[in-house]
């Protein structure tokens, strides 16, 4: 029992030696991360490390055509576009060094070129964790510029869509506008077999009018609310106020509350109602 207690205390103390000799040299080595991958294959070689953070370092996925790699590159050895350009060569063993080379952004999701020294450091300050690149051969040119081109007008499409004519739904009209006096208005509310209410409420009340023999009243009906982004406010053809004076043609004189709103109920799928507006009655 001793024996296989010490024996399991050394074999621990063991793995933490190893583990932390390897930890400690990959640090002094200033590596980024302690995997190189080759994906050009489909394989990937992982030792057991740990990966550490080093500033100083820039992760590159690079693509040339179906020969993907991935590895590090120090910041400040990156100098000049023909310099990357050969180093980025050199880890695809590419021996023609004449590439057109584009980067993908990590904001926009564009891909854009690289053409100066410009757009190499534009690339290197605004990736976050990893800078990927494509590399094109020279007479592929055109199909580069014809891919960067195809992506951004993609884009355009898709960050703005205004739908044709016919997909708008219409949720009123104003009918008989050419016949009818100003102060009168015929609206028709179009529901679309939706279960969203009409959006307005009324009520009974008096309607005052100057007449040539004096001042005249008479009972009526009136809009008394409406609701906040309903069907009726959102046509802007009906206020508060505003005396109903026709359903769907049928006059309203004579009829009581409850008989309008059955009237309005039964008709609600595709409501007509005659309005007289409030700025040219006086109610109360």
């Amino acid at each position: 029992g001793i024996n296989a207690e010490y024996g399991k205390q050394w074999y621990q103390r063991r793995v933490r030696g190893v583990l932390n000799y390897y930890t400690n040299y990959y640090y002094k080595s200033n590596l980024r991360f302690m995997t190189f991958i080759d994906e050009s294959n489909g394989a990937a070689a992982r030792p057991n490390s740990v990966a550490l953070y080093n500033p100083s370092l820039l992760e590159v996925k690079s693509r040339y055509y179906n020969d993907v790699r991935r590895y590090t590159i120090e910041k400040d050895k990156i100098g000049t576009l023909e310099n990357f350009i050969i180093f980025v060569t050199d880890m695809h063993r590419i021996e023609d060094k004449c590439v057109l080379v584009s980067y993908t952004d990590p904001i926009e999701k564009d891909e854009l070129p690289i053409t100066n020294n410009n757009n190499l450091q534009k690339a290197v300050s605004t990736c976050k964790s990893m800078l990927r690149v494509q590399l094109y051969k020279q007479c592929d040119a055109d199909l580069m510029y014809q891919k960067l081109q195809s992506k951004q007008q993609e884009r355009k499409l898709n960050a703005l869509h205004i739908s044709a004519p016919k997909e708008f739904r219409q949720v009123s009209a104003v009918v008989d506008a050419d016949i009818l006096p100003q102060w009168k208005r015929r609206v028709k509310l179009l529901k679309h077999a939706s279960d969203k209410p009409l959006g307005f409420y009324i009520r009974d009340g008096t309607n005052v009018s100057v007449t040539d023999s004096g001042i005249e009243k008479k009972p009526g009906i009136f809009i008394s609310r409406l609701l906040p982004g309903g069907l009726a406010e959102s046509t802007g053809l009906l206020s508060v106020g505003d005396e109903v004076l026709e359903v769907n043609n049928i006059s309203l004189e004579g009829k009581t509350l409850d008989m309008v709103t059955d009237m309005m109920i039964a008709n609600a799928q595709n409501l007509i109602i005659t309005v007289k507006l409030q700025r040219a009655s006086l109610s109360r």
